[in-house]
C-alpha cells in the first residue's frame, strides 16, 4: 500500500479521532441520565482507575512500535518490522496480563479505602480485560502508524467507540430494566464469589445501580475486544507486511529498544492522567468529612433513593458524569489542532526553519483560542440552561453542578490552549517539558481538593475551582515554554487572548440575554439553539471588527 504523507496521515487521525470524541459523548450523556449521580459516580471511579492503569500499560505501545517500525520501514527491512511487532506483542500480552490481574487484585482494596467507593468493585472488575486488548491493539496500530498507514488506527477507533456506545447503553439499560429475580440470583452469586463485608451486607435493592454502572463499564471491554479483534484480523488477511525472512535482531535488543521508548511516554501520560486519578482519591473522602461536618446543609439532597451514606458518592457522580463531561468536550476537539500541527512544526525543525516554527506554535494557538474562548465563556453563562438540555431527568445532579460547570468553563480555555501548546513542545523534541508542566499543575489541583472540597458550603466546586487553578498555571508555564522554544512573542500571545476574551464576554452576553428573552417568550430548553448561534454570530462580527478574524486568519479555521 502506498505510503501517506504526514498531512494525509495527520488528518486521517485527526477526523476519526474527532468522531469517536464526538460518539464519546454521545455516549456519556444518556449513561449520566439513565445513572444519575449514583450510577455515575461508581462509572466514574472505575474509568479512573482503568485510565491510569491504562496509561502505564498501553500509551507507549504504540508510540514504541510505530518508532522502531519507521526506522526498518525507511530501509526496506520487513523482517525486522515483523520482528518489531512480534517482540511488542510478546511484552504486551505480558504486561497486559499483569496489570489486568493488578486491577482486579487491588479493585476491592482500592475502592474500598482510598475512593470509598466499595460498590465501584464490579465496575472495575469489568473494565479489567479492557487493559489487555487496548495493549494488543497499541501494537498493531503503532506498527501500521510506522509504515505510514493511519487507516486501520482511524478505522479500529471509530468501531471501539460505536461498539461501545450501543452495547454499553443497551447493557446499562438492561439491568435497570431487570427482573427482582435477576438480582436476587444476582446477590446470592455475588455474595458468594465476594465475600467481603461492604459486599455481603448490600441488599438487591442496593445492587441495581453498582450492576448497572458495571454493565455500562462493560461496552467499553466490549468495544476493546471488538477494535482488537479488527486489526488482528486486518493484519492476518491483508498484505501490508508481505512474507518476511528472520531477521537478525534478537528478541532481548529489540525488547530493549522498545522499553526505552515506552518509559518515558507511559510516565508523561501517567502525570496527564493524574488530575483525574487526584479527583477519584480525594472528593468522595472529602466529601465524606463534608457531610458529617454539616448533616444540615446536605439535608436538601437526601432522598429515598439516596441517603445521607450515599451523598459522597452521590456528589462525585454528579460532578464527573454531567459537569466534567460538558468540560472535556471543547478540549477533545481543539486537542486536535495541536496534532495536526506537529507535522509542520516538525518539519521546521529539522529544516531549521524557526520562521516556519514560530508561524506554525501561532497558527495553531489562534485557532484553539478562537474555538476555546467564547465556548468556554458561554459554558459559564448558560451553564444550568446547557446542564437542562443535556440532562433533563436529572434536577438533582443538575443543581449540584450549575456553579461547578461555571467555573470550570474558564478551565476550558485554560486546558484548551494548554493541550496544543503540548503537542507544539513535543513536536519541538521537549517531551520532559509537558510532564514537568503537569506536575505542577497536579500540586495545585491536589492541594485545592483537599482544601476546598471538604468545605460543605464548596464541596464538588472546590474541586471545580482546583481545575481551574491547575490548567491556569498550566497554559501560563505552557506559554511561557513555547516562547522559549519556538521563538513565539509571549506579550504576542496574551495580548491576542486579551482581545478574543473581550470578544468573548459579548458573544457570552449576547447568548444570556437572547436566552433570557427566548425563555420569557417560549419556556423551553430549546431555545439554546436560538441563542447560542447568535452569541456565536456576535463573536465572529466582533473579531472582525478587532481586527482578529481577517481573510488570512480565516483560512487558518476553514484549511
Amino acid at each position: 500500500m502506498k505510503k501517506q504523507s504526514f498531512i494525509q496521515g495527520s488528518l486521517i487521525l485527526i477526523a476519526s479521532a474527532a468522531a469517536a470524541k464526538v460518539i464519546g459523548a454521545i455516549f456519556r450523556i444518556p449513561l449520566a441520565n439513565m445513572l444519575g449521580g449514583t450510577g455515575m459516580g461508581y462509572f466514574s471511579s472505575a474509568y479512573g482507575i482503568f485510565m491510569t492503569i491504562y496509561a502505564v500499560s498501553v500509551t507507549g505501545l504504540p508510540v514504541a512500535a510505530a518508532k522502531l517500525t519507521a526506522e526498518r520501514s525507511s530501509i526496506g527491512d520487513r523482517a525486522g518490522m515483523r520482528k518489531v511487532k512480534n517482540t511488542a506483542l510478546l511484552l504486551c500480552v505480558i504486561g497486559g496480563l499483569a496489570f489486568m490481574v493488578l486491577m482486579l487484585v487491588l479493585a476491592y482494596p482500592f475502592c474500598t479505602f482510598i475512593s470509598k467507593s466499595p460498590e465501584s468493585v464490579f465496575s472495575v472488575a469489568a473494565i479489567a480485560p479492557s487493559v489487555l486488548f487496548g495493549c494488543i491493539t497499541a501494537v498493531y496500530r503503532g506498527c501500521y502508524e510506522g509504515q505510514r498507514n493511519m487507516y486501520p488506527t482511524a478505522v479500529s477507533q471509530i468501531i471501539e467507540a460505536v461498539v461501545k456506545l450501543l452495547s454499553g447503553l443497551a447493557l446499562c439499560y438492561a439491568v435497570l430494566n431487570a427482573s427482582d429475580e435477576f438480582f436476587l440470583s444476582a446477590e446470592r452469586f455475588i455474595k458468594t464469589v465476594l465475600p467481603f463485608s461492604a459486599i455481603k451486607a448490600m441488599t438487591p435493592n442496593e445492587l441495581v445501580m453498582p450492576l448497572a454502572a458495571a454493565a455500562a463499564v462493560s461496552g467499553v471491554t466490549i468495544s476493546s475486544a471488538a477494535g482488537t479483534f479488527f486489526i488482528v484480523m486486518r493484519d492476518l488477511l491483508g498484505k501490508d507486511g508481505g512474507a518476511a525472512q528472520k531477521s537478525s535482531e534478537s528478541t532481548r535488543s529489540v525488547a530493549s529498544a522498545l522499553i526505552t521508548v515506552i518509559i518515558p511516554v507511559a510516565l508523561g501520560s501517567l502525570v496527564t492522567n493524574l488530575t483525574s486519578l487526584i479527583d477519584l482519591a480525594t472528593i468522595i473522602s472529602s466529601l465524606t468529612k463534608a457531610v458529617s461536618a454539616a448533616p444540615q446543609y446536605f439535608s436538601q439532597f437526601i432522598s429515598e433513593s439516596v441517603p445521607q451514606s450515599a451523598l459522597p458518592n452521590f456528589f462525585f457522580g454528579s460532578f464527573t458524569g454531567l459537569a466534567v463531561t460538558v468540560f472535556n468536550l471543547i478540549p477533545s476537539f481543539t486537542n486536535m489542532f495541536g496534532k495536526g500541527a506537529v507535522p509542520a512544526i516538525a518539519e521546521g525543525f529539522a529544516g531549521k526553519n524557526s520562521e516556519l516554527v514560530k508561524q506554525s506554535t501561532m497558527n495553531v494557538i489562534f485557532t484553539s483560542a478562537f474555538i476555546a474562548v467564547p465556548s468556554g465563556i458561554g459554558i459559564s453563562v448558560l451553564a444550568p440552561r446547557i446542564l437542562n438540555l443535556l440532562f433533563p431527568t436529572r434536577e438533582a445532579e443538575t443543581a449540584i453542578c450549575v456553579l461547578p460547570l461555571r467555573i470550570l468553563g474558564a478551565g476550558v480555555i485554560f486546558l484548551s490552549i494548554s493541550s496544543v501548546l503540548f503537542a507544539v513542545l513535543q513536536a519541538a523534541g521537549h517531551s520532559d517539558i509537558p510532564v514537568k508542566t503537569m506536575l505542577c499543575g497536579v500540586a495545585v489541583k491536589l492541594l485545592g481538593n483537599l482544601i476546598l472540597v471538604s468545605i460543605p458550603q464548596l464541596n464538588v466546586t472546590g474541586a471545580a475551582i482546583s481545575t481551574t487553578l491547575c490548567y491556569l498555571l498550566i497554559m501560563i508555564i505552557s506559554i511561557r515554554s513555547a516562547a522559549i522554544y519556538t521563538g513565539i512573542n509571549v506579550t504576542s500571545v496574551y495580548k491576542l487572548l486579551l482581545k478574543m476574551t473581550f470578544c468573548g464576554a459579548l458573544c457570552g452576553a449576547a447568548a444570556f440575554f437572547s436566552e433570557e428573552l427566548l425563555l420569557n417568550l417560549a419556556n423551553s430548553r430549546f431555545t439554546l439553539i436560538i441563542s447560542v448561534p447568535l452569541g456565536a454570530l456576535f463573536y465572529i462580527i466582533s473579531t472582525h471588527l478587532a481586527g482578529i478574524l481577517t481573510k488570512s486568519t480565516l483560512k487558518l479555521l476553514i484549511c
